[in-house]
């Protein structure tokens, strides 16, 4: 089982460097093409660290394991929340007072509401999964149409949502822009593939189930990234692309994670994801919704703590009892 740990080490490892250079094709792309940067910040950058966990769903559906897919849309979510905004407010605390953001966490808890709908029963059928795939087009669709609607006005949304140590960075060439594109997407797919196959081979050594595993040891690694980016923005004040990148992101792992991996293969769930997984996933981003729109609009120090702490004990509680 060491083997299977290093080497799932390994496949985390190349997700997050496929990720990175992903990111930077994609993103000298965006800007070779005059794209506005906001468009960039919501859907390419929000893509682009999504992908591992996309790509992980994809290669687990493929081998029959859309449960791995499940418990990884969950697990990064919560991670997302619970980790990586929690370490940011510990950093400096998260101003939330920008109306996009609080269309989008809106938005993200909605999404996340209606999503309670297909785990009632346990089991998440291929017609069920096609459904939630065509409602991550339609969430793509009004994320572009809103961020060009937004890119037309240059008030402090747009500001907020521009992380200027990006605009700073050197373009890299159009051919340099693809061969990065396509080095990332090759290192995300041999990643994806490590990671679901050592997962498995741990969680049967432990003989725990795959969504366990999903939850807890690869939802942290394909949450890295995000995790990266943040803490690095919140020591520069920059918090708006790191903020709309992880609600992004969350977004993208409910409804293109979840529902590509179930319109592949099915999902079968134990009984305790909907009552203790999702619940907690939901309650997290409740609590970050009435933070967003209450008068004092911002995740302070002693609630990002409240938010790491509560991720530790979470982890804790899935350790005692598996």
């Amino acid at each position: 089982m060491i083997t299977s740990l290093f080497l799932l080490s390994i496949g985390i490892f190349i997700l997050i460097k496929g990720s990175d250079f992903f990111v930077d094709g994609a993103t000298s792309i965006a800007r070779i093409a005059r794209i506005p940067f906001v468009i960039i910040g919501l859907t390419v950058v929000a893509f682009a660290t999504s992908a591992p966990e996309i790509l992980v769903s994809f290669v687990a559906a493929m081998n029959d394991e859309s449960d791995l897919a499940i418990g990884n849309a969950i697990g990064s979510n919560t991670a997302n929340i619970a980790l990586v905004l929690g370490s940011m407010a510990i950093v400096r605390s998260i101003p939330m007072k920008s109306s996009t953001i609080k269309k989008l966490v809106r938005n993200l808890l909605i999404i996340s509401f209606l999503m309670i709908i297909p785990f009632f029963d346990n089991v998440i059928s291929r017609i069920e999964g096609q459904v939630i795939l065509f409602g991550f087009f339609l969430t793509m669709f009004w994320l572009v149409k809103y961020s060009i609607d937004m890119s037309k006005k240059s008030d402090i949304d747009d500001k907020y949502l521009t992380d200027q140590s990006l605009v700073s960075q050197s373009i890299l060439s159009v051919s340099d822009s693809i061969f990065c594109l396509l080095i990332g997407l090759f290192l995300l797919f041999y990643g994806a593939d490590l990671v679901v196959i050592y997962a498995v081979d741990i969680a049967q050594s432990l003989k725990i189930s795959e969504t366990i595993i999903g939850i807890t040891i690869i939802a942290i690694g394909t949450s890295l990234p995000e995790l990266s980016v943040s803490i690095t923005s919140a020591l520069k004040g920059q918090h708006g692309l790191a903020v709309g990148n992880i609600i992004g992101s969350n977004i993208f792992n409910l409804l293109a994670v979840i529902g590509l991996g179930t319109a592949i293969s099915p999902a079968y769930l134990q009984e305790d994801i909907f009552n203790i997984h999702l619940m907690l996933m939901f309650s997290l981003t409740l609590f970050i919704f009435f933070i967003t729109f209450r008068k004092n609009d911002v995740i302070s120090r002693p609630e990002g703590f409240l938010l790491l702490l509560t991720f530790l004990s979470y982890m804790g509680y899935i350790i005692l009892t598996n």
